[in-house]
């Protein structure tokens, strides 16, 4: 399934560096997309964020051999995420992201995450349907909205994350399919920093009319075609 990608990223001025990544992978019975979010607050998470993400589109384009039902495919997907965690921790031992994949199969569609980097699905009325939950000590139960968590300070402080100092603890959830869906993968600048009105604006332009003051703004926008 071939889908039409735009990248859209605008640095803050927490970092030198913008910290937020993608990646993708069209196989023959699989697509893979990816986001990262490095920590601002942990030294080299924007290269932790870029090298685990290469790392999984790598390793998973080698098991991806032959035809796999989701259950199948998320499990080697885990395996992937426990292995990276393992292979980098003694390279990166302070570093940290957050990270957000989504794979689309023929019939089939689910996501894995952990941290604040968020999924959703853009309405034909330009709204955003938030799909899936921010792992930080705010919404701690879960059950908050995406405005709700934004207000909130303690949203920086994750629960959940990419990091050699905790066990790898990813969210997995799958997803209806349905023709021309549009998907969004955004990093926590992007849901929590924006306004709608703003958010509709980046995703139109890839700009804002004023530039970010603190954290990376970033989504990764995902057109699928028609289902055949």
């Amino acid at each position: 399934m071939r889908a039409s990608l735009q990248w859209y990223t605008q640095a803050g001025t927490l970092t030198a560096d913008n910290r937020d990544t993608f990646a993708h992978v069209e196989l023959a019975h699989a697509s893979l997309y990816l986001i990262a979010d490095g920590s601002s607050s942990h030294p080299l998470s924007g290269e932790l964020a870029n090298v685990l993400l290469a790392k999984l589109v790598l390793d998973f384009s080698h098991v991806q051999a032959a035809e796999m039902n989701a259950e199948q495919t998320a499990e080697a997907l885990l395996h992937i995420i426990t292995a990276s965690q393992h292979a980098l921790r003694n390279d990166y031992p302070r570093a940290a992201c957050s990270y957000l994949v989504l794979c689309l199969l023929a019939d089939a569609a689910f996501s894995i995450h952990e941290g604040d980097c968020c999924l959703g699905l853009i309405e034909q009325t330009s709204s955003i349907n938030w799909l899936s939950s921010a792992h930080c000590v705010t919404n701690w139960q879960g059950n908050l909205t995406h405005a709700e968590i934004a207000q909130d300070a303690s949203r920086h402080h994750l629960t959940r994350c990419f990091s050699a100092r905790r066990a790898s603890n990813p969210e997995i959830k799958h997803w209806s399919l349905a023709p021309n869906q549009h998907w969004l993968l955004a990093s926590d600048g992007f849901w929590a920093c924006l306004s709608h009105q703003e958010q509709l604006t980046f995703l139109r332009t890839g700009n804002l009319l004023a530039p970010p003051t603190d954290d990376d703004i970033s989504c990764l926008s995902v057109l699928t075609p028609p289902l055949s």
